[in-house]
């Protein structure tokens, strides 16, 4: 156990996992105990990317893959959750946010039309079960968020507590705020556009065509979307989060209202283009963004 020093500089580390890198901002902890703490945290990231990736043919996202139509599989309590999660997440956004559609985002040319998997979860066995067609699960827009979560339990078994966790810069989650500060700033959008948010205890998942170009596809159409440039999402989970910015980008902003409106701390915010100046504040993100720093 250690016990939080305000004197103490923060400390940055980072670790590659998931095809990013990930970063802890660590304040209040002597440098030793904050390295020690930010070993297990990635450790925890490692063990869920051997878990969720498809990428590794030994994870259970990619066992699960490989069942055939009606087949079943049991599988590890994060696995399950973190696709229960995205399953809740599909159902909460009427299916514009959905992990069965990796065939699509790694480029392979399959008609919106065809048949997709269902999957079914049996929470008393831990088995996921393949309905109708071979599944292609993609946990990639949900499973950043995911490990934050993770992690942060990892950081609050340490009571490492003070801690800004940051997966490739689009999925934030923010634990305690620094001793004497009023939380951990972070920049939204650039240029005319540019929000500064002050986090404690909320998170920040942001998606969008800057960087990757058009990646993100709609669901139904397997078209990339055209109606947002960028989107951000509130929430207090870090997994929902990043599925919910991946939902936006698909969403008619009344849609994204009626999301928000039916869960507490859930916000958005909205680029329509990127040469747009005013941003779409909706939801909680009205409130977040209208706080000022208070120490």
């Amino acid at each position: 156990m250690s016990t939080p020093d305000a004197r103490a500089p923060q400390r940055v580390f980072r670790h590659n996992a998931m095809a990013t890198c990930f970063e802890l901002h660590i304040a209040g902890q002597h440098l030793d105990y904050a390295g020690q703490a930010a070993s297990a945290a990635f450790s925890e990231l490692d063990r869920l990317e051997g878990l969720l990736s498809r990428y590794q043919e030994s994870s259970e996202i990619s066992c699960i893959n490989a069942l055939e139509p009606g087949a079943f599989l049991k599988v590890s309590p994060d696995t399950f959750e973190c696709l229960r999660t995205a399953l809740e997440m599909h159902s909460l956004t009427g299916g514009a946010f959905d992990p069965t559609i990796g065939h699509a985002t790694s480029g392979s040319r399959v008609p919106a039309s065809a048949k997709k998997a269902r999957l079914e979860l049996d929470p008393a066995t831990l088995a996921v079960r393949v309905l109708d067609a071979k599944a292609s699960l993609d946990l990639g827009a949900i499973g950043k968020g995911f490990a934050l979560d993770r992690m942060a339990e990892v950081l609050r078994g340490w009571q490492v507590d003070q801690v800004l966790l940051v997966g490739g810069g689009s999925s934030v989650l923010a634990m305690d705020r620094p001793l004497g500060s009023g939380g951990w700033e972070i920049t939204l959008g650039a240029g005319t556009q540019k929000r500064h948010v002050w986090l404690e205890r909320q998170s920040v998942g942001s998606s969008g065509t800057s960087v990757k170009g058009k990646h993100i596809l709609d669901p139904l159409s397997l078209e990339p979307p055209s109606h947002v440039h960028r989107a951000w999402a509130l929430c207090d989970s870090a997994a929902e989060s990043d599925a919910l910015s991946t939902a936006w980008m698909c969403l008619s902003e009344e849609e994204v209202r009626e999301v928000c409106a039916s869960r507490p701390r859930t916000g958005a915010i909205l680029q329509p283009r990127e040469d747009s100046i005013d941003l779409v504040e909706i939801g909680f993100a009205r409130e977040m963004l209208r706080i000022p720093p208070v120490a």
